[in-house]
């Protein structure tokens, strides 16, 4: 199976983690990463420092955050690919101006609910991205399972089965069923069964567990309107909007082409591939079955084109 590699048919994606990397860099190198998150009191009043709102998710102050979250960014390339540049880049753009105003409502929200308690809202990109992680969860399947062991492996002896068999065969069909699943459940080692999406699920909880508590309510949130986004349920048509065509580079001409050209390159890529293999397995047995011709056939075949 050929698979892609890297950022190829992923632009939007490649942009995002750049950009964040870039900013975050920058504003450590400038020391301003202090005007980035968000403290209701004294920040929005009465200081009046509302540019927070439109820049508290442009970088992270925290070198842990960054690292999870440009992980995960890389992990959620499979959807760009699977919906195309302007699609993705559409879900990222309505999630992130979402967020512009939601986040800080909410955190205004619990300061006064938990008496002043609650008066910070950190700085990045995680709504955003547990937004693509809700839809990552639904759209990308999974591909194996593996169990970690817990504890020593059960051993039945050949005697042990052969008693199970012979009260199975007095007990009938019932018992036939419950001593399966009993013989099942004694041999079945005990441990935890995990899948190949585990790892970016573990991830995604150490991005969430950073900064606790407050970066909890950026996860909920990106999960919540992601899951919304997807459901068409964010008011307005959001989840219908598309940024132009040009914000991803796509020309008329390409666009008409169809929004899944990107896709269809990837399957010719992969197919050239196959077809290569294929084109050596024919040529294989065709020359299995010349051997296999006695050399009087092969010279009638010469002139009949058979």
């Amino acid at each position: 199976m050929v698979t892609t590699s890297g950022f190829s048919h992923a632009p939007v994606s490649r942009f995002l983690i750049i950009t964040t990397i870039g900013s975050s860099i920058i504003t450590s190198i400038l020391d301003i990463k202090h005007q980035l998150p968000i403290r209701p009191t004294p920040h929005l009043w009465p200081y009046l420092q509302l540019s927070r709102i439109l820049t508290f998710q442009l970088a992270y102050t925290s070198s842990t955050d960054l690292f999870f979250s440009t992980a995960l960014l890389y992990q959620f390339r499979v959807l760009e690919r699977l919906w195309g540049s302007r699609k993705y880049a559409s879900f990222v753009a309505v999630i992130f101006a979402v967020n512009v105003l939601l986040l800080p409502f909410l955190t205004v929200f619990l300061k006064g609910l938990t008496f002043g308690l609650w008066n910070y809202l950190p700085a990045g990109l995680t709504a955003v991205v547990f937004a693509a992680l809700s839809l990552w969860s639904d759209e990308v399947p999974r591909l194996y399972r593996y169990k970690i062991l817990t504890g020593k492996i059960p051993l039945a002896t050949a005697t042990e089965q052969n008693d199970s068999t012979t009260a199975a065969g007095g007990g009938g069909g019932g018992g036939n069923t419950r001593t399966a699943a009993q013989q099942q459940s004694q041999t079945d080692p005990p441990g935890i069964t995990l899948s190949d999406k585990s790892t970016t699920y573990l991830l995604a909880a150490q991005l969430a567990l950073c900064q606790f508590p407050y970066q909890l309510i950026p996860a909920l949130v990106g999960w919540t309107l992601g899951s919304a986004w997807i459901g068409e349920l964010l008011p307005g048509g959001l989840s219908r909007w598309r940024v132009p065509a040009w914000v991803v580079g796509e020309s008329p001409k390409s666009k008409e082409r169809g929004q899944y050209e990107g896709l269809r390159r990837r399957l010719e890529e992969e197919g050239s591939s196959a077809d290569g293999m294929r084109n050596v397995s024919d040529r294989v047995a065709e020359r299995q079955d010349t051997a296999r011709r006695g050399f009087g056939r092969q010279i009638a075949s010469y002139f009949t084109g058979s």
